[in-house]
């Protein structure tokens, strides 16, 4: 007759220690003291025991798992981001999962079932596509953050930067340097970062007495290749801007890409200023004046958020709001007054 295997339980009981603290122990979580950890482990190993992960998940209200739903997996951004969560993660013993959802709303409502059939414990969405309708019935029933691109969906928690405010900063620091003829380079327009950046650049031209002028703004996808594509209408055009503020780092490589392609420099002829940091901003020619993303943070902070709703009987439905940073490289200087 075959042996019934220990149970997690019964562990435990042997250890003198908490389920929690044996789940801790499994997954490695640097929370439990090494004490704790060797006494686990001796029961563990003195009577062989087998953690039995699909019957755990089927039998508990937790699996010790999250879904990270994200555009893409090509941008650094994303993954330093992605890299905050685990680490918050691996403190509770929580595995995450990350998921590519290439901007499509069917794929993030599939993703959305294992939360549905138990297989996951909550989701922290980067960048969704749903309406802030369907993510607030989403989260009627389960744990949500929302990092990065936040829209005022309920039942939700979520983490960003003051975008408008960046966005200003940005602004305004091209024309504390001189500049009055300032273009702007954006993403998906439907993205609600993209129309509160937009605010923050038309405010800041505002306070300077700077009209507005619709040629100047260009929008595509967050990609260098569109970077280069916006920048060639904007030098195209009879009135060209003297300097440009991109939306995000890969943009702005492929602006000034195309500025030097077409025989200018940066920052002599044109200024060029970025957003996030990313590593690739100190790889450009010149290094990119950019705004700082606080990215590992917003990462780290949405995971503790994350957790705390799926632990608590008393969830909080909370934006946390990160402080961004202007930093000043080579793709900005200071030019004569026009």
């Amino acid at each position: 007759m075959q042996q019934k295997s220990m149970t997690i339980q019964e562990v435990a009981q042997l250890a003198g220690v908490s389920v929690a603290t044996v789940s801790r122990v499994l997954n490695d979580s640097s929370l439990v003291k090494e004490e704790t950890r060797n006494k686990v482990l001796s029961v563990i190993h003195k009577f062989n025991y087998q953690p039995n992960l699909l019957g755990r998940d089927l039998r508990r209200s937790e699996t010790m798992k999250v879904l990270v739903l994200t555009p893409t997996l090509e941008q650094s951004i994303f993954a330093d981001i992605v890299k905050g969560i685990e680490n918050r993660g691996k403190e509770d013993g929580y595995y995450v999962l990350v998921c590519p959802t290439s901007n499509h709303a069917n794929r993030e409502r599939e993703l959305f079932q294992m939360l549905q059939h138990r297989l996951a414990d909550g989701v922290i969405v980067i960048s969704s596509t749903l309406s802030k309708e369907e993510l607030s019935g989403l989260g009627q029933k389960h744990s949500i953050v929302q990092c990065l691109e936040i829209t005022d969906a309920s039942y939700t928690c979520g983490v960003s930067i003051d975008d408008e405010q960046a966005a200003f900063d940005a602004v305004s620091h091209l024309i504390e340097l001189g500049h009055r003829r300032i273009a702007l380079i954006g993403g998906p327009t439907l993205n609600n970062s993209t129309r509160l950046r937009e605010q923050g650049y038309r405010r800041a031209l505002n306070q300077s007495d700077i009209p507005f002028r619709q040629e100047w703004v260009k929008y595509g996808d967050y990609d260098h290749h569109d970077g280069e594509v916006l920048t060639n209408e904007l030098l195209e055009l009879q009135h060209a801007p003297t300097s440009i503020f991109c939306m995000n780092d890969s943009m702005a490589i492929g602006c000034v890409n195309a500025i030097s392609k077409a025989g200018y420099e940066v920052p002599e002829d044109f200024a060029v200023i970025g957003f996030d940091n990313t590593r690739e901003a100190t790889m450009s020619l010149p290094a990119l004046t950019t705004i700082h993303q606080p990215k590992y943070d917003l990462g780290y902070t949405a995971m503790n958020l994350l957790i705390h709703n799926m632990t608590s009987k008393e969830k909080k439905y909370e934006h946390v709001t990160l402080t961004h940073q202007l930093i000043e490289r080579a793709s900005t200087v200071e030019k004569e007054k026009e």
